[in-house]
């Protein structure tokens, strides 16, 4: 996937597959994306309300910190469609605050479950999160990245440190003396 132009992450296919595929249903599908996307926890998607997605005439936002981050083209739609289709809703109340309801009225679907079913698809749910996370801090400030996502600064600076850590180990060839 690009945003740009550019490609947004390595895990590219993996996106592609959870935006374009049908080998999961569309929540698991949305939760997956909002992992390997913006580097959420799968705690912090289960209980993300439906009050932090912004739908405006400029497109969708995210408000995962501070700052809200942008809902990129082609998952805005994918989220737009989650949005009118959200299961659970008899049991939950067609009122649900939440993005991903449960089971049980009121509650929103727990964290475990998108595990399970995140993990069956093959995605390493912690080595994907830091994948994106590295990904995000090589083409956004860590500060921002910090802001946008509700990391802490220390959190985003340390995976800007090891995205540059190859490079800071790459001994130049010696220039010739003229």
């Amino acid at each position: 996937m690009e945003i740009g132009g550019q490609p947004v992450c390595s895990g590219c296919a993996r996106i592609r597959e959870l935006l374009e595929g049908d080998s999961e249903s569309l929540p698991y599908r949305v939760a997956g994306t909002l992992l390997l996307l913006y580097a959420q926890p799968l705690v912090r998607v289960a209980e993300l309300p439906m009050n932090k997605v912004i739908v405006s005439p400029d497109g969708l936002a995210l408000q995962l910190g501070v700052t809200p981050s942008p809902v990129p083209a082609p998952f805005d739609a994918l989220l737009r469609q989650h949005l009118t289709k959200r299961p659970n809703l008899r049991t939950g109340g067609a009122g649900s605050p939440w993005l991903f309801p449960g089971y049980r009225p009121g509650e929103h679907l727990h964290p475990n479950t998108l595990m399970l079913r995140l993990r069956d698809l093959g995605i390493d749910l912690l080595g994907a999160r830091n994948t994106a996370l590295r990904e995000l801090v090589t083409q956004v400030p860590a500060p921002v990245v910090a802001e946008m996502l509700g990391y802490s600064d220390q959190v985003t600076q340390r995976h800007a440190d090891l995205a540059s850590e190859p490079w800071a180990r790459y001994a130049s060839a010696p220039r010739p003396s003229t």
